[in-house]
């Protein structure tokens, strides 16, 4: 039968109210009235009874896992050597753009703002960079080459810099040199770049119109470094690529930044990281060309609760509960399988997934591995191992209902399909009941049909199904 948890708070009314029934039946005639000085001692008394009753009431509850607050729980964890999994971090790369030579160190600080009235999120660089300072093109100087492959014109040259991120605007232009069909042309005087030059760019303009890049092959082999101050042009068939730079990109450079909080604020779009919040002055501007991602919530107290709880509850001999209990307990791991005796008798596989059901990185797979080999297990040979992404298209047919249509509910039928399928385990099978559950009932929806697939899908034990193309119709 359940337990009715029991009650020992008080409030200050009631206590007083006891105080003066059991004053009165003692002497009668004793002044209770509100402004005698019994109802004034036993008001102050009673508060603070009613406080030690409350601190009495929350002690009772943490002493019990299944109604301690969030820090009495951690310390229960703590006491099993389970602690609450902290969230992760979410990381990528930043470019940063500005002065030639200015030194970025570890932990120059930027953000981006949401935009949402929420703060800025911050972020570190956790490696140091030195922007190339390679400096403005001078004018190379043109000359006729003799027997060549360029038409008749008036030719101008001019070159740009390279270094590891862009390149540099075109410098300055060569002289006009005024050619004979059939002819070529000898640069000369190509500037040299300062440091972070790793090549120079030739550019070509006929008769005053818009520049282009010389692509030939000799042309591109020949400067492909920060040494040489001649080559030819046109000496054979002649390629050209696209328009001049509209901005400089080679005065910059990429390093590495984290999250200062760990959490899915982290996890920043492309382009969203803008602002220099705590970074040398002669910086520009920052961004981030690509995604940072790995960032995770810190673990809920619900979910903990839970799980200390199923910790607490199994024996912990090492079986398949306990190994799947001790990897989701690792940050950044969102469920673990075990697979016994796989891929032989003594060994065990543990297939681990990430947030959401993503592939996790290697370094969560590599944390996995050491927290289980920590438990020192005999006899055991442990594997922890990612899963292979088996892409699943679905496609449903749902009713609408109500003055809904179609589009008003894709979006929301799409994410159900996506979420029902991430939660599967690694060789879990994917029902079509599932996914039927998982639209049905959500606002505007009178009836939902699966078209594909059209049976069951069950998953081989080292793969797990992710979300393919979701179509509604």
């Amino acid at each position: 039968m359940p337990i009715t948890p029991t009650t020992f708070f008080k409030a200050q009314d009631q206590i007083v109210l006891d105080m003066m029934t059991q004053l009165v039946a003692a002497i009668p005639d004793a002044h209770t009235d509100d402004d005698g000085i019994l109802s004034i001692i036993f008001n102050v008394e009673g508060g603070q009874l009613e406080t030690l009753y409350l601190a009495n009431q929350l002690l009772l509850q943490d002493m019990f896992i299944t109604t301690a607050s969030n820090e009495a729980l951690q310390r229960h964890g703590e006491e099993y050597g389970v602690p609450i999994k902290d969230g992760t971090y979410g990381s990528g790369s930043l470019m940063f753009t500005g002065d030639g030579n200015t030194y970025i160190p570890v932990g120059t600080e930027v953000g981006y703002d949401p935009g949402n009235g929420l703060d800025v999120i911050y972020f570190n660089t956790t490696s140091d960079g030195t922007i190339p300072n390679p400096g403005t093109p001078t004018a190379p100087v043109a000359a006729d080459g003799g027997a060549g492959t360029l038409a008749a014109g008036l030719y101008e040259y001019a070159i740009t810099f390279q270094t590891p991120t862009g390149e540099t605007l075109v410098g300055a232009a060569s002289n006009a040199l005024a050619l004979a069909a059939s002819h070529a042309v000898n640069l000369t005087a190509i500037p040299l770049g300062g440091p972070g030059t790793t090549a120079r760019n030739v550019y070509q303009r006929i008769n005053g119109g818009a520049w282009a890049k010389v692509t030939t092959t000799t042309v591109v082999n020949a400067l492909n470094n920060n040494t040489a101050t001649t080559v030819t042009i046109g000496s054979g068939a002649q390629t050209l690529g696209g328009v001049d730079p509209t901005f400089d990109s080679a005065h910059s450079v990429y390093v590495n930044g984290i999250a200062q909080e760990p959490g899915v604020d982290g996890n920043a779009a492309v382009g969203t990281i803008t602002v220099l919040t705590n970074a040398p002055g002669s910086l520009t501007s920052v961004t981030n060309p690509i995604a940072f991602t790995g960032g995770t919530e810190p673990e809920d107290t619900n979910t903990y609760r839970a799980r200390l709880l199923q910790w607490v509850q199994n024996p912990q001999t090492g079986s398949p509960a306990d190994l799947k209990a001790w990897a989701e307990a690792v940050a950044g791991v969102e469920s673990a399988t075990v697979f016994t005796n796989t891929p032989a008798a003594g060994s065990v596989t543990v297939r681990i997934s990430g947030p959401g059901g993503s592939i996790p990185s290697s370094q969560v797979i590599s944390d996995v591995q050491t927290a289980l080999a920590a438990q020192d297990l005999a006899n055991i040979t442990i594997i922890v191992a990612a899963f292979t992404a088996v892409p699943t298209n679905i496609t449903v047919d749902v009713t609408t209902s109500g003055t809904y249509q179609l589009a008003d509910v894709t979006a929301a039928v799409q994410t159900a399909i996506t979420n029902y399928i991430n939660t599967l385990a690694v060789g879990g099978t994917l029902y079509i009941s599932g996914i039927i559950d998982s639209v049905f009932g959500l606002a505007g929806i009178q009836d939902v049909v699966v078209t594909t697939p059209t049976t069951n899908q069950t998953t081989a034990a080292d793969s797990k199904r992710t979300p393919g193309t979701i179509s509604v119709t």
